[in-house]
């Protein structure tokens, strides 16, 4: 469970586009160093062996005019003397091979045991298959195996071999500093790439964070916050500016929208008193005796009453919402509240076959709480309601609460038709309604209520549902 744990916030760190940026930073930087070192390995070790050459060819050149001149005398004494530019140097040789392949003259400087007699006359015999070309260059392995000899052999006009040799430590030696300094300098830059690009990727993703933070905040209803401007200038915070523009709209838009709801049910609401009034004076006259007329003005009182009291909810909303409503805090005790409410709606419930009840073996006696008795009570009622409302008959709806972390946890729970997992996210919303609940009456306020009056007194309300199956709503105040 641990190790599936650890694997678990591994791959979700990996996940991170700065991670990514940060691993294909690093990526290119190495791939780049190794395509830079190879190709610089290349001219560098081309450049140590045409040097190498020069020397080797300017030195044979000497040598085969000194034996032209003198022979093999002449070159013993000139290898021995101090104008012998190879006599300071290690590990060279110079042989003279005559017309019937014998050695005719050979001096090594440095340890003459590394240089292999046999080899050397087999290379010789390798090169000279091709005899069109006058010089022939070739290596072979000294006696120290992790030493090469390279070999320069060319033939004389007398149809003897003068070969000139050395081995290739100092280059050998060169490369591979240039190897060791290369790979000293790439873990340098990979140290440096990599912290370079956690703070690059970093300051990069900055605003994409922000961006982040203010939708959450937004999400979890601060419809006020904005994404903060730090003054780059750069193509994020354009697009920052962009993104408050469009909130502010939409805020603008919302609020708007609420101004006008709330105008309309105001002014509303005193001709429709009026009309429900002069319905219930009309429907007291002894003289209407027609049995359609009276059903018709039972009817319109009903459908006024209905209006009436979506605009008292909708201004309830709005006043939460606002905070002009002060909030009558009282101790209470919430067993009280929820058997007020089995009690109200017992009857309700009975007419669909519907089984209300309190769930005491889960709830403790008594649980004292600081809230508004009737607001808080509104909450649970349109709870219930809803509850009853939306599920089938000989169902049951069972009202549970208990304490835990300092908080009163109310829970609702029914068997009615759920909610469907694309539209929880809104059913908070004001004039919200599922494609599900659109067959009994409401115009979508009752759960608005709920979540302003319950965060109104700083705490919080959710659900738990599946469609057909159910739902749960779940109430947090503060004790």
């Amino acid at each position: 469970m641990f190790l599936k744990k650890i694997s678990k916030k591994i791959r979700a760190y990996f996940r991170q586009v700065g991670v990514k940026m940060t691993l294909w930073h690093l990526g290119f930087l190495i791939l780049s160093s190794c395509v830079l070192f190879y190709v610089f390995y290349f001219l560098y070790s081309k450049s140590l062996e045409e040097k190498d050459h020069q020397i080797l060819v300017a030195q044979f050149n000497e040598y085969q005019a000194i034996y032209r001149i003198g022979g093999v005398s002449a070159l013993k004494q000139f290898v021995k003397s101090t104008e012998n530019s190879f006599k300071n140097s290690s590990d060279f040789f110079i042989r003279i091979e005559n017309s019937e392949h014998n050695t005719a003259f050979f001096h090594s400087q440095g340890k003459s045991s590394i240089f292999n007699l046999k080899e050397i006359e087999h290379g010789l015999y390798e090169s000279t298959k091709n005899p069109k070309k006058t010089e022939h260059w070739f290596y072979i392995k000294t006696e120290r195996d992790e030493d090469d000899l390279e070999v320069l052999s060319s033939p004389m006009p007398n149809g003897d071999y003068l070969q000139v040799g050395k081995t290739v430590d100092d280059r050998d030696d060169l490369l591979e500093r240039f190897e060791a300094t290369f790979a000293e300098v790439l873990i340098c830059a990979l140290i440096l790439g990599a912290i370079g690009g956690i703070v690059l990727s970093q300051r990069i993703l900055s605003p994409i964070r922000r961006l982040i933070t203010t939708l959450n905040n937004i999400k979890h209803g601060d419809d006020n916050d904005r994404v903060p401007i730090t003054g780059n200038e750069d193509e994020l915070e354009d697009l920052s500016h962009l993104f408050n523009q469009m909130l502010d709209r939409i805020n603008n838009s919302n609020q708007a929208m609420r101004q006008t709801l709330d105008t309309v049910a105001h002014e509303l609401r005193t001709p429709l008193t009026s009309i429900r009034g002069l319905a219930e004076v009309n429907l007291r006259k002894q003289t209407i005796s027609d049995h359609d007329a009276r059903n018709a003005l039972e009817n319109c009182i009903e459908g006024i009453d209905e209006i009436l009291t979506e605009f008292k909810m909708m201004t309830d909303i709005t006043e939460v919402e606002s905070g002009l409503q002060n909030l009558k805090k009282e101790k209470i005790d919430l067993s009280k509240i929820c058997q007020d409410i089995v009690d109200l709606y017992e009857i309700v419930a009975d007419q669909k076959e519907i089984h209300l009840s309190l769930d005491f073996e889960n709830s403790p006696e008594h649980l004292i709480i600081l809230v508004d008795r009737k607001k808080i009570r509104q909450a649970l009622a349109n709870l219930v309601d809803n509850s009853i409302k939306y599920s089938p008959n000989n169902t049951e709806v069972i009202i549970s609460y208990y304490k835990h972390n300092q908080q009163a946890v109310i829970k609702i729970k029914d068997s009615g038709i759920g909610i469907n997992a694309v539209e929880l996210p809104n059913i908070w919303k004001r004039l919200y309604r599922g494609e599900n609940s659109r067959s009994e009456k409401g115009i979508g306020l009752g759960l608005s209520l709920v979540k302003s009056i319950v965060e109104a007194h700083n705490g919080s309300v959710e659900v738990e549902s599946t469609e057909g199956l159910g739902s749960t709503f779940i109430i947090r105040l503060p004790c």
